[in-house]
């Protein structure tokens, strides 16, 4: 940080300093540094015209005035993020999380009316896109993009669905590419959805965006603010703000290895869908046949088993639900599913969610390929479920939808009852 920091100070490749310095984790930023660095880089956004103060430069010294303003005196702060508010279009950015199939942010704050520009990142093996929502129409315009003509023909709209409840969406985001979004904030305060609508994911990838009249109010006690405003979600999915917990093996094995009865027949079933595991796979009737057919899972494979495939999908891989990257000599990268192969050419289908046609892929064309470390189930599909929850997903998914399995018996199975 302060060999960077030099740089911006003495205004030398301050531009690429300022942006290597962004990649470096705010909590780790030396106190002492931020004032000298804050007084030359408000300097430096006064100077800029008004007509540039847009362009990428100007737009990222502002994001790094802003928060290194954090580490000032609360008064100090904000008179600095006021005159830089005035100062430029306030930036945000987003990105998502490889494996995990979900934005790095589930909640982002915006002041109502201004105008701000999102700089969306995709760091995640498959294509992500990001469309903001009018409040309370999540449900409705995640179900669009589920329609056989979504499934089927999405591609050149970038999988977003026809709907006059869209606000904001981006092109469809793949693999390592970037793209910056301008966007007016509504007038009117609420809780806005914002949401990939690439199908299978809309379930899972989704957050809230906060449209507040007072930034500075909200920023210091966002719980208060949001009550003190009755600023309440419409959508079921977003009245959920439970923290994330990265459930380990190890936090849950002592329960696991000794699940014999107890567990929630009905709690279990729920979660199955609230987990999206039913986005891939079917069981009791629910869900989608992308993925292995839970009913037909190997016998032997234990509640713990089915814990840790859960946990790290990409620790052992089903060969037939296995992904290969294809390196092609025009530069682009392709990963997906083969589904033929012959002497010339590959089928692939990027997205099995989608059910698209497969892309045909010569042989000639394709530089290298290779098996893809990754499953195309994400990780921390538990991270919103309590201990208890994860013990009654895992049981139920055990029990293969059986509502008499002895997992579900009040009391312990008694193997040397008669019949048994």
């Amino acid at each position: 940080f302060q060999a960077l920091a030099k740089f911006v100070r003495e205004d030398t490749d301050a531009d690429a300093a300022t942006r290597a310095l962004l990649r470096i984790p705010p909590n780790t930023w030396p106190a002492d540094e931020a004032p000298p660095l804050l007084a030359c880089l408000v300097e430096r956004i006064r100077n800029i015209p008004a007509a540039e103060r847009t362009s990428q430069a100007a737009v990222e010294a502002i994001e790094f005035a802003t928060a290194l303003a954090d580490s000032l005196p609360a008064a100090e702060a904000k008179l600095t993020r006021a005159e830089l508010g005035e100062l430029g279009v306030r930036v945000i950015r987003l990105a998502t999380v490889l494996e995990r199939m979900t934005y790095d942010k589930d909640a982002l704050v915006v002041k109502a009316g201004k105008p701000v520009e999102f700089v969306l990142e995709n760091l995640d093996m498959m294509p992500h896109n990001f469309v903001i929502l009018k409040p309370g129409s999540l449900e409705e315009v995640g179900l669009l993009t589920e329609t056989p003509a979504m499934l089927t023909g999405g591609l050149e709209r970038q999988y977003v669905p026809e709907s006059d409840k869209i606000l904001l969406s981006s092109t469809l985001l793949q693999p390592r590419q970037q793209q910056k979004l301008s966007f007016q904030v509504p007038a009117t305060p609420g809780v806005y959805p914002f949401v990939c609508t690439y199908p299978g994911h809309w379930r899972r990838m989704y957050g809230a965006l906060y449209v507040v009249d007072d930034l500075e109010q909200y920023s210091a006690n966002p719980e208060q603010y949001l009550a003190d405003h009755q600023l309440e979600a419409q959508d079921a999915l977003l009245k959920d703000r439970r923290p994330r917990t990265e459930w380990k093996y190890s936090d849950l094995a002592a329960q696991i290895e000794a699940l014999t009865h107890g567990r929630s027949l009905g709690t279990g079933k729920q979660l199955f869908q609230v987990a999206t595991c039913n986005a891939c796979h079917r069981l009791d009737g629910v869900g989608n046949s992308f993925g292995p057919e839970l009913v037909q899972l190997d016998a032997k494979l234990t509640p713990a088993d089915i814990l840790k495939e859960m946990l790290d999908p990409s620790a052992k891989i089903n060969e037939k639900f296995q992904s290969h990257i294809f390196e092609l000599d025009d530069g682009r990268t392709i990963t997906g599913l083969i589904v033929e192969e012959s002497a010339d050419e590959l089928k692939v289908i990027e997205n099995p969610l989608a059910k698209t046609e497969p892309i045909i892929l010569a042989k000639r064309d394709v530089l290298s390929r290779q098996k893809s470390p990754i499953s195309l189930m994400p990780k921390g599909l538990l991270d919103k479920l309590t201990r208890d929850e994860v013990l009654d997903l895992v049981a139920y998914i055990a029990s293969r939808g059986n509502p008499h399995h002895p997992l579900f018996d009040k009391e312990p199975h008694d193997h040397h009852a008669a019949g048994h």
